[in-house]
């Protein structure tokens, strides 16, 4: 939907305002934010209208997850203006979009993938795995705007081009690809920072092409995708091989590069990694299982939730949402023993920490 007037930009920022700020209130941003939303919602609109409007600088800061990344996060205002784009973009790219696309979805998630992952893993032999290296820093621009182009109205076009190339100081693949020169990898715009909203929607639209292929071209329906993790199952591994030499041209044509290392076809008797799980098929049935990584980070986050609260950062809501967002995720698996025992250590270190505080010494 286009917003053609003052008057109604100013109404949509208002309740965008909103819905950018859902879990993020207490954040110092969002409350400055929000404390003056009038004046903040009419200057963005009055931007936007008149097509003045350019993204701040972000924050750039580093994670390791279990990788290191580097997130890029953008003020809230501009949060708020990426926001208004997508309204009037996300259904167009939505209706672009196979339905075996999952990341960034109304109704879809990881857990849905997860969940048509196990039933493909029930009922077939052999699985190709799709890793592509370094995903976010390869999408290039030019690409990426000719895919967007039939998807957004002509009047937002350069409301997506500012945010397409905002200069951020975030890492470039430097890969070369048939044609370029020497060069062609330094001179020629790509990369997506992660941690925005476009960057999301974006880079799970750019892989659209492969999906189609799968689908279309070589009439194979049966594989999931979370953004730029690819799982394709079928009975014949040769068949396989042959997915993988298509989807290794048309990854080139995307100037992407898979990750030789990670891209590989799996029985589904082995274990395969896949968001943060491990999938492997049984005699009398599928294991999900938690990857060891993922519960060494969620030690480390319930670890620093639970300091936070002993120095009366958080309240006991807070530490209660975080174990339980987490023991949501894992009930995805098979996972019961593991949920039991990591709240067995966190009951365990809050009783320590309570005689601690009586002066008493710690009982074995």
């Amino acid at each position: 939907m286009v917003h053609p007037n003052l008057s109604e930009a100013r109404g949509r920022v208002l309740a965008l305002a909103h819905i950018a700020a859902r879990g993020e209130r207490r954040s110092k941003d969002v409350a400055l934010f929000l404390l003056d939303l009038d004046r903040h919602a009419a200057s963005l609109s009055s931007e936007l209208c008149s097509r003045t409007y350019r993204p701040s600088q972000g924050r750039l800061f580093r994670i390791r997850d279990p990788k290191p990344r580097e997130i890029y996060a953008l003020p809230f205002r501009d949060r708020v203006a990426q926001h208004f784009l997508m309204e009037a973009t996300l259904a167009r790219i939505e209706r672009s979009l196979a339905p075996q696309s999952y990341a960034c979805r109304a109704g879809m998630g990881t857990h849905r993938c997860l969940q048509r992952a196990a039933e493909l893993f029930r009922r077939r032999a052999f699985v190709l795995h799709i890793d592509i290296r370094r995903f976010f820093a390869s999408i290039d621009h030019a690409l990426l705007r000719a895919l967007l182009d039939p998807m957004t109205p002509s009047d937002l076009r350069w409301l997506r081009d500012a945010f397409l190339d905002q200069p951020v100081p975030v890492e470039r693949a430097m890969f070369h690809f048939p044609g370029d020169d020497l060069f062609t990898p330094a001179t020629r715009p790509h990369g997506l920072p992660i941690g925005s909203l476009t960057s999301q929607i974006w880079a799970n639209a750019f892989l659209t092409p492969i999906d189609h292929l799968l689908s279309s071209y070589l009439g194979i329906g049966t594989f999931v995708r979370y953004c730029d993790d690819i799982l394709v199952f079928h009975e014949d591994i040769g068949r396989l091989r042959t997915v993988l030499e298509h989807i290794g041209q048309r990854a080139t044509l995307l100037r992407l590069r898979l990750h030789e290392g990670k891209t590989r076809i799996y029985r589904t008797t082995d274990p395969v990694p896949f968001l943060g799980f491990v999938l492997r098929r049984r005699e009398r049935g599928l294991s999900i299982r938690l990857r060891g990584d993922n519960i060494r980070r969620m030690r480390g986050r319930i670890s620093l939730q639970a300091a936070l609260f002993e120095a009366g950062a958080i309240d006991v809501e807070d530490l209660r949402s975080s174990l339980v967002s987490w023991i949501a995720h894992a009930s995805h698996g098979h996972t019961r023993a593991v949920v039991q025992r990591e709240l067995s250590r966190l009951s365990l270190r809050c009783r320590i920490e309570e005689n601690r505080d009586a002066g008493e010494e710690p009982r074995d």
